[in-house]
This record gives C-alpha cells, sequence and structure tokens, in this order.
C-alpha cells in the first residue's frame, strides 16, 4: 500500500493487491511482526484497487494482529497510509473503462448454431434460426474478411488474364484462349472451338447423353479455391447447410442468411465461373433450353461426401429413413453424407466442379444419370412438345466419375443422383469427394422447362454477350 512513483502532476501512482492475492499469506504475515516492518516491506506488484479497499484492509489487519504489535505503533502505521493514500491520484490512462460491445465476428462465434439433420425437402431446416441471425452473419464475414485481407494473405487468383505463367491459370488453358476468342468474336467457329473442348467422352469414360465434361480447373485454381473455402469453414462464423439433401457443404452467396459471403470468393464464382463459363457454355450446349433471363439469377454451393474410415456419426448409413429423417442419432453430432438419392435440381443449367486435391482419392460416388429423354415428343408432353420431365424408368442413362478439376454440365431437368462412397484401398486417398455446385435459373427462381422453337433461339452474340448485346466480360 506504498505509493512509490511519482507521476507529471506531482500525484503519486497507487499499486494495491487484492484479497484473492497469493501473496496476501505472507504480506499479512510480515505485517503482523510490528509496525516497524510495515512500510518497508509492503512493496508488491499490486493491483488497483479503490481508496475504501485499502482503508478497509488496514482496519482489518489492525484487529487481527493487534496483539503483534503495540495500540500506538499500529496506529502511527495507519495514520502514515491513509495520508499516503491521500496524495495518490489515479492516472486516467489506467482508470477502469466501460467494457466495450462485442463485435459482430466475436458473437457470431458464439452463436450455437444446430446442426443439419434431414435429407430429405430440408431447404427450410432451422429457418428461423437463420433468419434471426442472419444480418449478424453477414456483418462476422465482412469485419473476418477485413482482419485476412490485413494479414496480407492472397485473396484473389490470377484467373484466366494471367498468360505468362501456365502454373497460376485458373481455368485449363486451352479453354481460357477459346472462351476468350468467343466473346471476343461471337460467331460458330468460335463456338465450334469451344464446344470441341466439352465432349461427351473425358478421362477414358463416354459420359451420358445429353452431360457434357471437361478439365476446367488447373492444380493452381483448385488449390486457390480449396484456400479460400478451408479459410471459411475454418473461421468460426456459423453456416447453413448448402441444399434440401446434402448436410455437408456451404452456400456461398452475399444475400442468403448463413452463406459464405466472402467477397473474394464470390467475385471468383460470379466472375470466373458464371460469366466466363456455365452461362454462355450452358446456352451454347442446350440453345433450345435456354433463353434471354433463363439464366440471369444463381445458387452456389458446396457438397462433401464422406467415405472415410471410422464411425463419427453413428451409423448413418444404413439408419436413414424413408421420410428423409435418420434415427438413433446424437444431436450434437455431425452427420455424414455418402450419397445421394435421385432428383433434380432447381436449376436450367447446373455446373458440377470437382475440387479433389491429386491426394485425395476415394472409391465410388460416381454421379448417375437417367436416360435422356428422346428428341421425339413424348405422349405425356403437352401440346405435343417435349418434355424434359418425362422419363423411361430406367437408370441406365450412364455414369461419371470425377476427376480433380473435372467438371460436367447438364440441365437441372435431368435426373441423377450420387453412388455410395467408401475409402479407397489405396495408400492416395482420404476417402472423400469435394464439389462445387452452381444452378442458374430465372428471375426469382424460375425455372422453364418447354423447350424453344428454332425461329426463338438465342444467336452466337446472344449467348455470349446477352440478349440487350450490352454484357461486357472482363479477364482482369
Amino acid at each position: 500500500f506504498y505509493p512509490h512513483s511519482t507521476n507529471q502532476h506531482g500525484g503519486h501512482f497507487c499499486h494495491f493487491t487484492p484479497f484473492t492475492d497469493p501473496n496476501i499469506a505472507s504480506l499479512m504475515h510480515v505485517y503482523g511482526n510490528g509496525a516497524s516492518q510495515t512500510v518497508t516491506k509492503m512493496r508488491r506488484q499490486f493491483t488497483i484497487m479503490r481508496h475504501h479497499v485499502a482503508i478497509s484492509l488496514v482496519m482489518m489487519l489492525n484487529a487481527m494482529f493487534s496483539h503483534a504489535a503495540s495500540t500506538s505503533a499500529m496506529e502511527t502505521t495507519k495514520n502514515s497510509i491513509d495520508e499516503s493514500i491521500d496524495s495518490c491520484t489515479v492516472p486516467e490512462a489506467i482508470s477502469p473503462k466501460p467494457s466495450e460491445p462485442a463485435s459482430p465476428l466475436v458473437l457470431a462465434r458464439n452463436l450455437n448454431s444446430p446442426l443439419a439433420d434431414n435429407t430429405k425437402d430440408a431447404e427450410f431446416e432451422h429457418a428461423s434460426f437463420w433468419d434471426d441471425h442472419g444480418p449478424l452473419l453477414q456483418d462476422a464475414w465482412e469485419e473476418w474478411e477485413e482482419h485476412i485481407m490485413q494479414t496480407g494473405f492472397p485473396l484473389s487468383s490470377s484467373g484466366g488474364s494471367d498468360h505468362d505463367d501456365d502454373d497460376d491459370r485458373f481455368i485449363n488453358p486451352a479453354l481460357s484462349m477459346a472462351l476468350e476468342d468467343a466473346i471476343g468474336n461471337p460467331s460458330d467457329e468460335t463456338e465450334a472451338t469451344v464446344k470441341s473442348l466439352w465432349t461427351n467422352s473425358n478421362d477414358h469414360q463416354t459420359v451420358p447423353k445429353g452431360v457434357y465434361a471437361i478439365q476446367l480447373l488447373t492444380q493452381s485454381g483448385i488449390s486457390h479455391i480449396r484456400s479460400l473455402l478451408d479459410m471459411a469453414t475454418s473461421s468460426g462464423i456459423p453456416t447453413r447447410r448448402p441444399n434440401g439433401m446434402n448436410r455437408q457443404g456451404v452456400i456461398v452467396d452475399s444475400d442468403v442468411y448463413g452463406a459464405v459471403s466472402m467477397k473474394s470468393l464470390l467475385k471468383l464464382v460470379e466472375e470466373e465461373l458464371i460469366s466466363r463459363v456455365v452461362r454462355p457454355v450452358g446456352r451454347m450446349l442446350f440453345p433450345d433450353r435456354v433463353g434471354c433471363d433463363d439464366d440471369s439469377e444463381y445458387f452456389a454451393f458446396t457438397i462433401r461426401y464422406d467415405g472415410s474410415d471410422g464411425d463419427v456419426d453413428g451409423g448413418r448409413r444404413n439408419n436413414d429413413n424413408d421420410d428423409g429423417t435418420d434415427g438413433d442419432y446424437d444431436v450434437n453430432v455431425s452427420k455424414r453424407d455418402f450419397e445421394l438419392k435421385e432428383h433434380r435440381d432447381a436449376s436450367i443449367v447446373t455446373l458440377n466442379i470437382n475440387l479433389n486435391l491429386p491426394e485425395e482419392g476415394y472409391a465410388g460416388s460416381e454421379v448417375y444419370f437417367r436416360e435422356f429423354p428422346s428428341d421425339e415428343p413424348t405422349a405425356t408432353a403437352n401440346n405435343g412438345e417435349q418434355d424434359i420431365l418425362h422419363h423411361s424408368g430406367k437408370h441406365d442413362g450412364g455414369t461419371v466419375r470425377f476427376s480433380p478439376g473435372m467438371a460436367i454440365i447438364h440441365l437441372g431437368a435431368h435426373r441423377h443422383g450420387s453412388l455410395p462412397i467408401s475409402a479407397t484401398t489405396s495408400k492416395n486417398g482420404n476417402g472423400k469427394r469435394y464439389n462445387l455446385v452452381i444452378w442458374l435459373f430465372g428471375t426469382d427462381g424460375d425455372v422453364r422447362i418447354a423447350p424453344y422453337e428454332k425461329e426463338d433461339q438465342m444467336n452466337a452474340v446472344e449467348r455470349w454477350r446477352g440478349c440487350n448485346h450490352t454484357q461486357g466480360f472482363s479477364f482482369d
């Protein structure tokens, strides 16, 4: 309790020890040995304490240890300490301050977010939680990304614009060049070059009719997207399930509550993958299905199938109920996805990109398709038009096995699913499949079904630059 330093105003800094200080026992022991030792042996590292706390402690010590010193000596010491305390001034810089409110990022990380559960029609599962906390989560993403940028982490990709270093390219260089030619000079010839790269055979396999495949991403492109996604999922900010069937993955969107609204990732998806690839290519490959404004909006998400060894989800593989719910689960344990039931996408066109690195192998998990509808009108079609929703009831449309960086594009209405995944017997694998999926559709989620007549289909310029001929594309 001894003022031992002087501030610039002539006062003193006061350092006190709270009752819980571990040194208080020895301090009290020294104090009881006599008043003559009190001032010289109470110089410690003390924390700030109010005046009345110090006085109370002195009075308590006086009562407790009166047997160890004379009353006059104790009184003299007490008066000396009182005078010292009265001369103290607490510097403003170390005065107690009201605690500042927690930032959006801190608040978001402290949320107890619900786990995805159902595997059928679960688009709005736990919707109230995401609606209640949506604005907070969006602010948290903005704050988090600012912190990341301050660290100097490269959040942007060179994309297809860096032609000096092939290793830095984001998209397959051959495709990137063909896309630039088609956008810069839309014609039947430049479109034919792009189309020749999207084949019905890829990686020594023949893909189903109505499905087109390509090696879309380079190694650096895969790594960059995975790095961004890994950072986002490690941010501590809660994210909602990707769709009504998959439970593992995230939504990439600036408007959806509970989505990853990371600006650098959004820019990559919108500028590199949608504007340059899936929108114009989808129009080109399916000219009778996609018209002006049928693909104006998008929904992007990631999915993860896990067939790795280890039972972390209560044996979910054999425990799915027909209604999409699960039985005998610990509600606090995250559940794996290891297959996907047959379904149609809520899109006019779907782009599905594999994000596995070469060392991340797995077995199974092929995407299977139903037989593609005949070019002839079906008996169930309205007004004699071809009905894409009609199918023959067969599952023999074919399958696709992904390789790292490979992408497929197909009509959203083309029925498909994913076969069960399992761990590979090879040392080169982790038993997981990672994919980025992009759905395109019209305003307010509208998905057109009826085909266009030949005279109503877009021409090459409209497909690559938009129907108003003013859409620009940047490769910077």
